[in-house]
Formats: structure tokens, C-alpha cells, sequence
């Protein structure tokens, strides 16, 4: 329950920061990972699934992104691709029920978003979507954190 309402929260920040910011691509981006939170929310493994997928695609989208936005200086295209990247990892990898690396994949996402904070990488209008992101990784750590205790 306490992982629905972290990203829950994570959520409704992304969508009040994309209201604030107004840019399309990002925005685009933030909608879909709620939609597919959302779908995950409901307790259909029917609807779950889709959610899974619908999110991974969004995250994907957000690699992209990271990689095309030319208006981003390089520490932000780069923390946005790698944090994409290994969240996507993550997903990928649970699904496909393969086992081990459960634990890394989410620590890099939170060192990589602790080096962006650090060397003060611009994610003004990106910020709704990589709250996600982060969300995301606190979630999957705290899961596992409580499956081992």
C-alpha cells in the first residue's frame, strides 16, 4: 500500500509540474508513465499487464528524448538517458522473470539522479517525469527491503 502511495504521489506532482511547465514532448512523456501507474493500480492482472508495458514504452520514449533534446546542455541529456535506461532495465527484467540485479538497477537510478542534482543538471521542464523515475526506484527498493525482512 505504501508504494501505491509513493508513486501515487509522485503522480499527482508530475502532473501539477506539467501543468506549470507546459512542454509538449515532456508532457507527453509524464502522461503516459501515470497511465500506466494507473493501469498497475488495478488489481486485474488483465489491466496490470498493459500497464506494465504502457509504462516501459513511456520510459523508453523518455530515453529517446534524453538522447534528441537539443536544447539540453549534456549532463542533463545524459542523467535523463541513463535513468530511462536502467529503469527500463529493471522492467524488462522482472517481466522476463530473470533473476539477480534486482537491487542494482534501482540504486543506479538513484546515484544517477544524486550526480544530476550534484553537478546541477537543468530538468525544469523535465522534472514531472523524472520524480517518476525516482519514485519509481525508492518503490522497487523498498519492496525488496521488505520481501527481505
Amino acid at each position: 500500500m505504501i508504494l501505491k502511495v509513493l508513486l501515487g504521489l509522485a503522480a499527482i506532482f508530475a502532473i501539477y509540474w506539467t501543468i506549470k511547465t507546459k512542454k509538449t514532448f515532456p508532457a507527453i512523456i509524464t502522461i503516459g508513465m501515470i497511465v500506466g501507474i494507473v493501469l498497475v493500480f488495478f488489481p486485474y492482472n488483465t489491466i496490470q499487464a498493459p500497464g506494465f508495458y504502457i509504462y516501459m514504452g513511456f520510459v523508453a520514449l523518455a530515453f529517446i528524448y534524453g538522447l534528441v533534446a537539443k536544447d539540453k546542455n549534456f549532463i542533463s541529456r545524459i542523467t535523463i538517458c541513463l535513468m530511462s535506461a536502467s529503469i527500463f532495465t529493471y522492467w524488462l527484467w522482472v517481466l522476463n522473470h530473470w533473476h539477480g540485479n534486482a537491487v542494482l538497477l534501482p540504486i543506479f537510478t538513484l546515484l544517477i539522479a544524486a550526480a544530476g542534482i550534484i553537478s546541477k543538471a537543468k530538468w525544469r521542464n523535465e522534472l514531472g517525469f523524472i520524480v517518476i523515475l525516482i519514485a519509481d526506484a525508492i518503490a522497487i527498493l523498498i519492496e525488496n527491503w521488505m520481501k527481505a525482512g
